[in-house]
């Protein structure tokens, strides 16, 4: 704790905050606290860009220039758009990532301003029309992102078929691991083989793929006064832009609220009823792409062993025979 600590100030000493008061978030892809200036009381977002132990995905988005891409695409949905973001803020030298040298080891670090609210519950009384209004939210950045040629050169995440398939090679490693069994296995490599063909459909398609956020669940939406906020960009990358709704219906629920999401979306864009298959594809992928992630995370053994032989049954199956689950999520 008295590393992270210095390691904390060694960061906060790059920025022009006063007497800053720091409270801990949360630890997965990195390292969260909130940060108050005790002398304005503004409010900020510390991002200590390490992954918390026994997290499998790669770090790519912890490189530099990942960094600096995650806050470009934030920078200018800010600057173009009237979605309410984090900004980025700027350290003393007047960059937005910075830099930290533990033995031998550079680390780096972000801070970005806070957006009051809270996050997206399924108890709220409104939760329905947060759902829409989500839907509306997530066209509006696919809007944007199909527009918006400086995302083509991003260096972020490729969700495509090559991520595809080295999500199936990590999977497989479950088994060794008494996580998953031969047979589910070759169902998810079947699963993963159908989605990589919904890829190859979509490819064909005008304005399907772009810069995408990748994790739009509840936690990473934030409510004030009826907008909805999107948070924490760290996975955002270039993919298809029905992975954004496959991941929503795989977090929002009953089917009445999936339908919300849909019908905000449809008011901004188009979903032909045909390219439900599509989205229920990401839905799966959204799952596929926690699974290997978390192989080696010893607080998830116990999902595996009680998740993946529904998933299998619910999901896979179904896609596999080309009928429609979506209602029975």
């Amino acid at each position: 704790m008295v590393i992270i600590d210095q390691l904390v100030e060694s960061v906060l000493r790059q920025y022009k905050i006063s007497n800053p008061q720091v409270t801990f978030i949360r630890h997965n892809e990195n390292m969260t606290y909130k940060v108050i200036d005790g002398s304005t009381s503004k409010e900020f977002v510390l991002r200590i860009h390490i992954p918390k132990e026994g997290f499998s995905l790669s770090t790519v988005q912890h490189s530099y220039d990942n960094l600096c891409s995650e806050i470009e695409f934030i920078s200018a949905i800010d600057e173009n758009t009237d979605i309410l973001v984090q900004r980025p803020v700027k350290n003393i030298k007047g960059d937005y990532v910075s830099k930290i040298l533990v033995k031998d080891r550079t680390i780096y670090a972000t801070i970005l301003n806070w957006i009051k609210g809270k996050t997206l519950s399924k108890e709220d009384a409104d939760f329905s029309k947060q759902a829409y209004l989500t839907g509306v939210l997530t066209a509006k950045l696919h809007n944007f992102s199909s527009s918006w040629s400086e995302g083509k050169e991003l260096k972020r995440h490729r969700y495509d078929k090559e991520k595809m398939i080295s999500v199936i090679k990590q999977i497989k490693k479950g088994i060794n691991l008494n996580l998953i069994k031969d047979e589910e296995y070759e169902l998810i490599k079947k699963g993963g083989e159908k989605i990589i063909s919904f890829m190859e459909e979509l490819g064909k398609v005008y304005d399907s793929f772009g810069v995408i956020h990748a994790d739009l669940h509840k936690s990473n939406l934030i409510i004030q006064n009826e907008i909805i906020s999107p948070i924490d960009f760290c996975l955002s990358g270039h993919g298809y832009f029905y992975m954004d709704l496959g991941g929503i219906i795989a977090d929002f629920s009953p089917l009445s609220i999936r339908k919300e999401v849909l019908k905000g979306y449809r008011c901004i864009r188009d979903i032909p009823e045909n390219d439900m298959k599509y989205i229920e594809g990401f839905f799966i992928m959204s799952i596929l792409l926690f699974m290997a992630t978390q192989l080696y995370n010893p607080d998830t053994k116990e999902w595996y062993l009680r998740r993946t032989k529904e998933i299998c049954r619910d999901y896979i199956l179904p896609l596999l025979n080309n009928e429609r689950f979506y209602e029975n999520i």
